[in-house]
């Protein structure tokens, strides 16, 4: 009899954190599904931005609308999101998430941020730097547009995307232009964001046509070199081309003096 109050506030307390937990475990499901392929939590910055701390940095109904209908945060004029579409170089697509499976996500990334790297995983992001040939970047042209179809039958980047490249004529379905979303995104962005398409328009096209690693490797390639030229006025080969142009200065010259 003397064990029976005491074991009364351990059972209230099992009861109340026993369906968090599971709540939380859920979450996590529904986050390595549905949010991994573009955010991290503790691991930085990705296709989107680092979750860690989001809870304590924004209310439950801004989560819950960003996650659920991040359209309507841009109709307001959120300065939040607007800073994050500046940022990043578009919209949160909307998934289709509803209102229960949100607040699992919300309790997973309270719980992530309340707890120990040890107690709840990171989504591993660290990926070797993507190393840039011409082969790839060759690779890469001929997916974008279309020269070379893509393994699972998706359609090529060119049909709406614009990209400013010698010999790419862009589409005008997209305004984003990809070169400048790399710049804005970076490697790990934008590898993510190819992992996931799940932009509106993307989503029904690929869903069941994801890109290959090696596409995506290829694709990234291309993207990089594009920034590259777009920001500095030179590719990812500047002395490849500078070795070029003096070869053909020197034969110039050869050619000149054998014919005096």
């Amino acid at each position: 009899m003397r064990n029976g109050p005491k074991s009364v506030p351990l059972l209230l307390i099992l009861t109340l954190v026993l369906p968090a937990l599971a709540v939380a475990d859920a979450g996590k499901e529904l986050f390595d599904r549905q949010c991994a392929s573009c955010h991290t939590i503790g691991g930085g910055d990705s296709g989107g931005p680092d979750l860690k701390g989001v809870t304590a940095r924004h209310t439950h109904e801004w989560l819950e609308t960003v996650i659920m209908e991040p359209d309507k945060l841009m109709a307001r004029k959120d300065p939040a999101q607007a800073g994050l579409v500046k940022k990043y170089g578009y919209e949160m697509p909307k998934l289709g998430i509803g209102h229960d499976d949100a607040l699992k996500i919300i309790t997973y990334l309270g719980a992530a941020d309340g707890a120990t790297a040890a107690k709840v995983p990171v989504p591993a992001t660290e990926q070797l730097e993507l190393v840039v040939t011409p082969e790839l970047i060759a690779h890469g042209k001929a997916l974008f547009t279309g020269r070379k179809r893509l393994a699972n039958g998706g359609a090529a980047c060119v049909a709406c995307h614009q990209l400013t490249y010698p010999g790419i004529a862009g589409g005008n379905l997209s305004i984003a232009n990809l070169g400048v979303s790399y710049r804005k995104m970076g490697e790990t962005g934008m590898r993510g964001a190819l992992k996931a398409l799940k932009f509106l328009t993307m989503k029904r096209i690929y869903q069941d046509r994801p890109l290959t690693d090696e596409e995506v490797a290829a694709l990234l390639a291309l993207y990089k070199d594009a920034a590259g030229r777009q920001q500095g006025g030179t590719s990812a080969y500047p002395l490849a081309g500078a070795g070029l142009f003096v070869l053909f200065m020197l034969g110039l010259t050869l050619y000149k003096r054998r014919i005096r």
